[in-house]
């Protein structure tokens, strides 16, 4: 029987940054983006609970799936707000490459690169997308948006520090989410 080994996490990381998905490269333009999440929601609990109270709230904490899922409502609704029915009628949508993290004070936030549209303005863009993050649930009000965004930007996303949160360095990309399509791929 054959022995099989998984490869280091060194080597899958090493190799992540030579994967085409994450090339910004072939881009017009580059925009950075840090979106951060709430650390919990309160949610009203049925009337018929086993507490038999009408008025009892529970806490959802915050982690690695709700985070990959806010981030999933917000990529629509900047999608439709950018693109409008054309994202139905002709599949458009933006070129996004998405990093969930977990800072040491355990707030949970995403790193992104985004290809701005060419039919918008910076500021429109940096405006939609603030808007946006604050229609979802879990939107929290720090946000960052830098137009311009260089390679460097793309190596800081993925960093090992603060992927503590994640099972894998790997989980870290929200693959879900990534959208690069390559023309020459």
């Amino acid at each position: 029987m054959s022995q099989q080994t998984s490869p280091s996490s060194g080597s899958v990381r090493t190799s992540t940054f030579d994967w085409k998905m994450l090339d910004t490269s072939h881009w017009r333009s580059v925009c950075d983006f840090t979106l951060t999440l709430k650390q919990g929601l309160c949610s009203a609990v049925p009337p018929d609970n086993a507490l038999g109270s009408k008025n009892s709230h529970m806490r959802i904490a915050i982690d690695e799936a709700q985070s990959k899922k806010a981030f999933r409502h917000f990529r629509n609704l900047l999608n439709r707000a950018v693109y409008g029915n054309a994202v139905h009628r002709h599949g458009k949508r933006l070129r996004v490459i998405p990093v969930v993290e977990k800072n040491g004070d355990g707030r949970w936030h995403i790193h992104g690169a985004i290809e701005p549209p060419t039919h918008l303005g910076a500021d429109e863009f940096d405006r939609l997308i603030r808007e946006c993050w604050r229609r979802t649930d879990w939107g929290y009000c720090r946000i960052q948006v830098r137009p311009d965004a260089n390679q460097e930007w793309d190596a800081y996303m993925l960093k090992t520090s603060q992927k503590s949160g994640l099972e894998n360095w790997f989980d870290c990309i929200d693959l879900v989410c990534l959208h690069n399509p390559i023309a020459d791929a």
